[in-house]
Order: structure tokens, then sequence, then C-alpha cells
């Protein structure tokens, strides 16, 4: 209780993160380039820092016990130092490295035999052309940046040549495009004692023109037997790299029941925020868990939660405001999460709604309609 803790990153999750550790007095610093991150009024010690930069990153570590983070495009080298002279960080530097490289993450897939997707890499848009020239690609195919993607950006259905002209010149990998009929995720913790709980599998809907989530929905929709093999999938990967903290697994469902891994994320995830108010141990208080290596919480839960995130609209950039927001904030089994920011911006993730209730089909249409009802828009 008495250790510093510093975590890389001030938006939402961090929030979020801060909601637990401040129930409990802990000291917990963020780091965070922005003058208005959701985190700045909720830390007792936020430094506004590019946490990009070498020097920054390291010289905030100094002066904690553990660091973890939030957010993965960060400054892995001043992590690696960090290591060095002592301070815990968790998860792993190593286990970043793989993370921020889409290429070195599916590699590690292949190699290790987690199930995935076939894929090819290329050096630059030239190489891709020159490829296709001899070659030919299968279409539709899946273009991914190798590094610094995001909800939705740096990810392309191809379909055609044409589309291949048009893309950035980067790193890339071009993954076989998967025929899926449901997108899972499991977010797995673990501590220094290899102690293990994993949240239910979850079903993701996807907005099919930002690539965003729309809606998850846990437990998900799908058979006893296929939970406890996305869970186990989950769990390997997390023995494999010596986790410390928290995983996301997202993960596709083909028709024939094969789960297929698509990516993962070393952290707290939008995947599991229908944990704050459905389970006994959200994913953030899991986390401080883990990396503190304290006892891991309970995650079950007994009803249907369906998380429907808030995102801004599309025209909209500018002081936010919240459209309808008062239409639902006191209905029974309905909890509204907003996130602090104050400027809105087109897919901007800015808060979220949990719906829990006993019958599938009923939280369903309410969440519908909340997703209908509450708009994210700009003065």
């Amino acid at each position: 209780m008495n250790r510093k803790i510093g975590i890389i990153g001030g938006g939402q999750l961090g929030k979020m993160i801060l909601d637990e550790t401040n129930k409990m007095g802990m000291h917990v610093s963020i780091l965070d380039p922005s003058s208005e991150s959701p985190c700045r009024n909720l830390s007792k010690n936020f430094i506004q820092g590019d946490f990009k930069d070498y020097h920054t990153v390291l010289n905030f570590g100094l002066k904690h016990d553990i660091i973890s983070y939030e957010i993965e495009h960060i400054n892995v080298d001043a992590l690696d130092e960090l290591v060095r002279k002592g301070i815990e960080v968790q998860p792993a530097p190593e286990l970043l490295r793989i993370i921020q490289d889409k290429y070195k993450q599916k590699s590690f897939f292949k190699k290790n035999n987690f199930p995935t997707s076939d894929f090819y890499y290329f050096r630059s848009k030239n190489e891709l052309l020159d490829s296709f020239k001899k070659n030919g690609i299968n279409f539709p195919c899946v273009w991914k940046k190798t590094k610094f993607g995001y909800d939705g950006f740096g990810v392309k259905i191809l379909k055609n040549e044409k589309d291949l002209i048009e893309l950035p010149n980067s790193e890339m990998i071009i993954e076989d495009l998967v025929v899926f009929k449901k997108e899972l995720a499991v977010i797995v913790a673990m501590n220094k004692n290899r102690d293990i709980k994993t949240f239910e599998t979850v079903e993701m809907e996807f907005n099919p023109d930002s690539n965003q989530v729309e809606f998850v929905i846990s437990p998900a929709n799908i058979s006893e037997k296929v939970n406890t093999i996305a869970k186990k999938i989950a769990s390997d990967l997390a023995k494999k790299i010596n986790l410390v903290g928290l995983l996301a697994v997202e993960m596709f469902l083909t028709p024939d029941e094969k789960i297929l891994i698509n990516e993962i994320a070393p952290r707290p995830h939008n995947s599991g925020h229908f944990s704050i108010d459905a389970c006994p141990t959200s994913q953030f208080k899991q986390h401080i868990n883990s990396i503190t290596n304290c006892e891991l919480g309970e995650t079950y839960h007994e009803n249907c939660a369906i998380m429907i995130n808030l995102v801004g609209e599309e025209s909209h950039k500018g002081l936010v405001k919240y459209e309808n927001i008062d239409l639902i904030k006191d209905q029974k089994s309905v909890f509204v999460h907003i996130y602090g920011k104050k400027m809105t911006r087109p897919n901007r993730k800015m808060g979220h709604v949990t719906v829990i209730c006993d019958n599938f089909d009923e939280a369903y249409i309410k969440a519908k309609e909340i997703k209908d009802i509450i708009k994210v828009k700009s003065y």
C-alpha cells in the first residue's frame, strides 16, 4: 500500500485506474502530455510530459517503485533503463516491444503455435506493389500498419488493386481476411505468484464505418465449450509471456467454431469496462492487484451486462456537449460514465454506458435505444 506507483498515460483508462486507487489511498502518479487529461484533477501528482520522450519517461519512472501504463505508444528504451536501475515495470518492457509492432505480435503467435490468421510482411508500399505484380494478392485481405494503429486507425480491408495504390507508405502486414461470425475478447490477469484470473468471454459489435467497438456483451452468446477454449487461450498466452498485469486478447470465432487471435493489449481495455458495474472486481482494480502482487479478485457476474461506447459524432469538433444524457441517467440498472474530456472530435471515445439486466434481449433493446438517444456533439 505504501509503494509509489507511476502510470504512463492519463486518458480514460488512467482515470478509471485512479477511481480504484483513490478509494484505497494509494500513492499513484500520472504522466501524460495533455494539460486537459481526464486524470489531471484526480491524481495527487500529475506530471505533464511526453511519454514518447526517453528522458521524460526515465525521470518520471525513477521517482516510483512500480511503473505501469495504460497506452502502448510510449518509449520502451526508457522502460528498459528503468528495469536496469531496479524499478519494477509491469507488464514487462519486452512484452510491450512485441505489442507495439503488429509484425512482431503476429510472428510471436505463429512461433508459439497460438491460432491466428496467415500474414505477409512488407517494409514499404513499393515492396507490397512489387510483390503484387509478381505474385498477386488474394482479395479481399486486411492491411495493417505495423506501428501506431489504434481504434480502427491503421487498419483497412483491401478489396482490389485500387485500394493498394491508395495506401500510405509505411511498414505493414497483409493478413488473410478471416470470415467470422463473432468477435470475442477475454481479459486475463496474472500476478508475480502466477495466480491467474480471467473475466468472462465477451462479444464485441463494431461500427462498420469507423471499425470501433459500439457494444460489448458479457457474457458472450456462445457455447460453454467456446467460452472455455477462449479463456484457456488467454491464460496460456499470459503464462507464455510471463505476464504481470492485465492482458486483453481479441479473437475471431469462425463459422466452424474455431478461435483465431486477432490482437492483444497489455493493459485495461475497452472490452472490460462492463466489469466496473457488473463484477465484484473491476478490470482496473485487478490490474492494480496484479502489478502489486496482491490476491486477485473475483471476476464472475450473474446478470447480462452490455456496454455502449459514447463517441464523438461525425462533423462535430470542439467543446463537448452530451445530448439527451438526462433521459437515461436515473434509469434503473443503467450506469453512465463520462470521461471528462473537454473537447470532442469524430469517433473520439468520450464515455460509456453499462446496462445490466437478467434478460439479454431486454438489455440489448435498451442498449440500442441508448445508442440512438445519446449523441456526443460540440457547441
